[in-house]
């Protein structure tokens, strides 16, 4: 019989939470502004327009087509922040189960777009928001993170103790 209520140590997820948040701290640095492109290889447009060439979803191609490529600078500007929130989150442990929940929907976002990409292995990406549900679920910056300090500090904050 299997028991849900085991408890378990946290310190693997912990150093899985942190290195994954080194990865995207890591990935940032081909989708620098104020250009958003890397002194080499491609960058950020140069995957958009990917996305147009091979989309696994004739909808999700148009809307980067008609949407997302047009408003390009709005689009990279919250890609480069939501993916800086996440890795800092992560690598802090602070706020992890929103940088979690922005982590898995930017994943599930990679996983789409690239889906048809060729040479993409698409399910690095479904790993990845696997990773980051875990982080949801686990409560992962509990241990070796600013959540398991902020929990001790306002015990009393329903709010606080559901976000970490």
């Amino acid at each position: 019989m299997v028991n849900l209520k085991e408890r378990t140590f946290l310190w693997p997820v912990a150093a899985s939470r942190i290195l994954i948040g080194i990865l995207w701290l890591y990935s940032l640095r081909w989708k620098l502004p104020p250009d958003f492109m890397p002194a080499t290889g491609r960058g950020l447009m140069d995957w958009l327009e990917l996305q147009v060439q091979h989309p696994a979803f004739v909808f999700y191609g148009e809307f980067v087509a008609t949407i997302v490529i047009p408003n390009f600078t709005l689009f990279a500007w919250l890609v480069f922040l939501g993916e800086l929130l996440v890795g800092l989150s992560l690598l802090t442990g602070t706020l992890t189960r929103v940088g979690a929940l922005i982590g898995l929907l930017l994943a599930l976002n990679l996983g789409v777009g690239l889906l048809e990409v060729p040479g993409e292995w698409p399910w690095s990406y479904l790993m990845l928001a696997m990773w980051h549900g875990t982080f949801l679920v686990t409560g992962a910056g509990r241990v070796f993170g600013v959540d398991g300090w902020l929990r001790k500090r306002y015990p009393d904050s329903g709010f606080l103790q559901w976000l970490t």
